[in-house]
């Protein structure tokens, strides 16, 4: 397979240089002109603490990764929280975060409203912005048809959190990143800066090895902000990989993982529904490359292309949606390793018959991660979905689960399609 690299380089470069235009129009839950990613103005939400001091209640949003654009009061502990997005047309991902508390104890109705949208995510509360917990059932009801969720929270002294997903900002990035450097084999560097200045970062799982050459696989993550499930599932899988375990020892042997968990901090830090700061669907840019964040990773990742030392095997891009579901290359299209992703697939369900998971298989004409990753480097990709409202102890046996069974399978690969070409080269 060595022998071909340099005919995946040329026909890469040719894709890339010979379309002025992907043709590409949207998926069917896109808004129209997803496939224009040129900058668009946004609209920053302001944020203020709000009181209600007859009834001795306050809202907030005063915190990374909140979003509330406004708060009224409709009658006696009675409220309305309206969440806009950062910018229209957008998709319909409606993420919203308050924290809400009262100088008395007090039950209190509240409504989400979301002008032009709908009711998307499950609420989940906490007490201490760490822990978190899907709000009650019998306190919760999503009245689509108008637009609404309504919530009847109970509220102490203490402040009540209120979101979407679990709140996952960049300071916890970087706080679970600082905790996984301790290995000798985890780095990170910064390889670029979104359009506010934060920077995207690049965290590598790479130890030496006697193996002439390494394989490479590419995970990308958070390109929309309210995917929390799809991240938590990225982060696991990386601790995965990580661990001392003697099957990730074998996997660290033959391959190097280059991964981009934060790809929209800005989005991430503000409440984004779904774009960059820029406006943008970071995942429909891998054509163009109009966003800095998509062009950092491009441009980390490109080198990849004339190392003789190193082979693009695999890309993973992390997300979340209404169910659990692989988005493979089509099946006809030659990747390398072939077909590695339906063989994947079939293990996972058949060892997790409680997961309930699709594969919808895609062709590989719209400009998205998993899409580029192919036509750059030849190499078999998947978009990872995650159900928005993945039990959390099930979501850890999938990532957990769904890593030794990929570290496995990659082994076996390395050995049948790299490893036997390396070892018949001249010396």
């Amino acid at each position: 397979m060595l022998r071909h690299l340099p005919l995946f380089a040329l026909f890469s470069a040719l894709f890339l240089s010979s379309c002025s235009s992907t043709g590409f129009t949207g998926f069917s839950y896109d808004p129209e002109g997803v496939e224009d990613t040129s900058d668009r103005e946004t609209f920053p939400q302001y944020y203020r603490t709000i009181g209600f001091s007859g009834d001795a209640v306050w809202f907030s949003n005063e915190y990374d990764g909140s979003r509330m654009n406004d708060v009224y009061r409709i009658g006696p502990d009675h409220y309305r929280v309206v969440i806009d997005p950062e910018n229209k047309p957008i998709n319909n991902s409606p993420w919203y975060g308050f924290k809400v508390w009262s100088d008395r104890p007090a039950g209190i109705t509240v409504e989400l409203e979301y002008p032009e949208s709908r009711q998307r995510y499950y609420p989940k509360i906490s007490s201490d912005k760490k822990n978190w917990s899907p709000l009650n059932a019998s306190r919760y009801e999503n009245r689509g048809s108008e637009q609404l969720g309504i919530l009847n929270l109970e509220l102490q002294d203490d402040t009540l959190w209120v979101s979407a997903q679990e709140i996952q900002t960049t300071t916890s990035f970087a706080g679970w990143l600082d905790g996984k450097k301790s290995k000798p084999f985890v780095s990170s560097q910064t390889v670029g800066y979104s359009h506010k200045g934060r920077p995207v970062k690049l965290v590598k799982i790479a130890e030496s090895s006697p193996e002439p050459i390494k394989g490479v696989v590419i995970l990308y993550g958070r390109q929309h902000p309210p995917e929390v499930p799809g991240y938590m599932v990225n982060l696991i899988f990386m601790e995965t990989l990580a661990e001392d375990t003697e099957l990730a020892q074998n996997f660290r042997r033959y391959f190097d993982v280059w991964a981009f968990p934060m790809m929209n901090p800005d989005g991430a830090d503000e409440g984004h529904w779904r774009h960059n700061a820029g406006g943008i669907d970071l995942n429909r840019d891998w054509h163009s490359f109009n966003q800095p964040e998509t062009r950092a990773v491009r441009d980390a990742l490109l080198p990849l292309k004339h190392r003789t030392n190193r082979r693009v095997f695999y890309g993973i891009d992390f997300h979340s949606t209404s169910s659990n579901i692989f988005y493979p290359i089509e099946h006809g299209t030659k990747t390398f390793p072939l077909h590695f992703t339906y063989d994947w697939a079939d293990r996972i369900i058949d060892e997790m018959p409680d997961l309930d998971m699709r594969v919808l298989p895609y062709d590989t004409s719209s400009p998205i991660a998993k899409n580029w990753t192919y036509h750059t480097f030849g190499a078999d990709a998947v978009t990872f979905e995650v159900y928005d409202e993945i039990d959390r102890d099930l979501l850890r046996k999938l990532g957990q689960r769904s890593a030794n069974i990929f570290m496995e399978k990659m082994i076996d690969a390395y050995r049948n399609e790299l490893k036997l070409t390396v070892d018949t080269l001249p010396d």
